[in-house]
């Protein structure tokens, strides 16, 4: 893993979903990072998670407030504003939260997709520095299934699959906002995230059952932590990271459209490459055919 280019000492950050099996354990690493302030934003609140984290918040850091992302743009425009009050600025937002049961598909939407982008903008207005902000890190927590859909969790492979673009598309926009943006894809790790599954047709999916009846490869919580806390220390703007099976990678996502304006500069790149390609192999060949024709005059 590359050098730390991002300080987590003295940020103040906001996690979604931070008494999740993922989320706390990243919350308690946060904490040991000497954040200045930890804002966890969850549905409902948590006693033995909060009590854990207690016990490691020396500084006291940590503070909590309710938060359901289904409630809506100005609901969560109203939130933000009262942790703005409380910290003065947000340096990180973790878009943590998410569920995966589809029994009810317009929650998952709305849970997954439409609530993630809403605290994404909220706090994306705040941070831009063409609004008078200071910039910002943005950090969605997507899924292997936006990389490699689940056939059984259509809705939910959508609803990850969406984020990771939305995140790619406004990540462009960074020389302009100072605002880094990126996804990170955690594999099928060991939470309760899993427990009760249903397809959107209503059929039981049993995970954790099929996990312990078979040799199913799953990760920990606090492995998985420990990769999304080095990727948000990377601080790579526009990427998509893998965090699997206790290992960190970036995932190349490419592009298969060029827009119109942008067509000939890709061309005259593409043409750029190839012709610097081209006098890589002349060189090679020459190398090669000085060396044989040094052989044959030695032998």
């Amino acid at each position: 893993m590359e050098e730390v280019k991002l300080d987590l000492s003295g940020k103040n950050i906001v996690i979604i979903g931070g008494f999740g099996g993922i989320g706390f354990e990243t919350c308690k690493l946060l904490i040991q990072k000497g954040v200045a302030n930890l804002m966890i934003l969850h549905k409902t609140w948590n006693e033995s998670a909060s009590k854990e984290l207690r016990s490691i918040d020396a500084a006291g850091v940590c503070q909590y407030m309710e938060f359901d992302l289904t409630c809506g743009l100005e609901k969560t425009r109203q939130v933000f504003a009262q942790i703005m009050e409380k910290f003065g600025s947000i340096d990180v937002l973790i878009n943590g939260a998410g569920i995966c049961d589809e029994q009810d598909f317009s929650i998952i939407i709305a849970v997954n997709f439409t609530g993630t982008i809403n605290t994404t903008l909220v706090a994306y207005d705040l941070m831009d520095k063409s609004r008078g902000g200071k910039g910002g890190v943005v950090v969605n927590i997507s899924s292997v299934a936006a990389l490699t859909p689940f056939p059984v969790l259509p809705v939910y492979s959508a609803t990850k699959g969406g984020i990771l673009n939305f995140t790619r598309a406004l990540a462009h926009l960074e020389p302009k906002t100072g605002i880094t943006l990126y996804s990170i894809c955690p594999g099928i790790t060991d939470t309760k995230h899993w427990e009760q599954v249903r397809h959107f047709q209503g059929r039981e999916l049993c995970f954790k059952e099929k996990m312990r009846g078979r040799p199913f490869s799953t990760q920990t919580p606090m492995a998985c932590a420990a990769n999304v806390v080095k990727a948000i220390e990377a601080h790579k703007n526009g990427v998509t990271w893998m965090c699997d099976l206790g290992q960190l990678k970036l995932v190349e996502i490419k592009n298969f459209w060029t827009p119109p304006h942008h067509r000939q500069e890709h061309e005259q790149q593409e043409q750029q490459d190839e012709q610097q390609q081209n006098q890589e192999n002349e060189q090679n060949a020459s190398k090669k055919g000085s060396r044989k024709r040094k052989l044959q005059v030695s032998g």
